[in-house]
């Protein structure tokens, strides 16, 4: 019978490839033969002769005949598919005898949360930065920390004095840190009637916001000036579980590393040490 694509695909939908169908229906129509006189029929090139006769004789359909030259026979598909039909049936007998066991030790637990990724934004423009932060003031429950430049008293008690003063009431904990300089002063005395405030004895270029451990921004000031506003101020957001934390625990120890508002204010030595910071 001819080699042709319905013969072919049919042998392919019994786990034969493209190659392995056209040299079996060519061994069938030979009866027997040498590698050589199978090319010509199959349309199998050469050089793929023998490995695909190897692997016909692997799957069972093929009878290696040892002849100089070797010599191919085939073997009838019922004898193949007789043989594929019982290794199905072995392996369906052992799945079912596995099943409860199997099932068991496989069963979906849902005890492990997936490790959860954070969204990111960039904020342009100070008045858009301003925005986020209210928000976040505003879903505030814990501790709030901030590390700012010397502009910052003067920025954070002209955009949010409310919610400082509602969000101390609430008992929120408000820390933060600056370095001071003879030109804050009186709005770090301010920002004490409602926060914890520390002076770091190095100047901060960018502005860091942590929010209850969850919620990062880093704000960089365009132009640093006393405007709660008006700038060209860029910013980071980010809720990202790992960056948050991690930005927190630094926050944390920069504000921890601070010496005390009130030991700043009030000693002359300190006053004069913020006074020389700035020099």
């Amino acid at each position: 019978m001819p080699i042709n694509p319905d013969r072919v695909r049919k042998l392919m939908d019994h786990g034969l490839t493209e190659y392995q169908a056209r040299v079996y229906l060519t061994l069938l129509d030979l009866g027997t033969a040498t590698a050589s006189q199978v090319p010509p029929m199959s349309k199998v090139p050469r050089t793929r002769i023998y490995s695909t006769m190897q692997q016909l004789h692997e799957k069972g359909l093929v009878q290696i005949l040892p002849e100089t030259p070797l010599r191919y026979k085939a073997v009838p598909f019922a004898a193949y598919l007789r043989t594929l039909a019982d290794d199905l049936r072995s392996r369906a007998n052992q799945l079912d005898a596995g099943l409860e066991s199997l099932a068991r030790e496989f069963a979906i637990s849902a005890r492990q949360e997936p490790e959860s990724r954070g969204r990111f934004e960039a904020i342009y423009g100070r008045k858009n930065v301003r925005e986020r932060l209210l928000k976040m003031y505003d879903s505030s429950t814990r501790e709030v920390i901030g590390i700012g430049t010397t502009k910052s008293p003067g920025r954070i008690l002209g955009a949010f004095s409310p919610e400082l003063v509602e969000k101390s009431k609430q008992g929120v904990r408000l820390k933060y840190a600056f370095c001071f300089t003879p030109e804050n002063r009186e709005d770090v005395r301010t920002l004490l009637r409602h926060a914890e405030v520390r002076h770091i004895d190095f100047m901060m270029p960018v502005y860091m916001h942590v929010f209850d451990g969850v919620e990062f921004l880093m704000s960089h000031p365009i132009p640093d000036d006393d405007s709660s506003y008006r700038g060209d101020d860029i910013a980071i957001w980010t809720d990202d579980p790992a960056i948050a934390n991690a930005m927190s625990e630094m926050s944390e120890r920069i504000w921890e590393m601070g010496k005390p508002a009130a030991e700043m204010l009030e000693s002359p030595r300190g006053a004069k040490r913020a006074a020389l910071t700035t020099s």
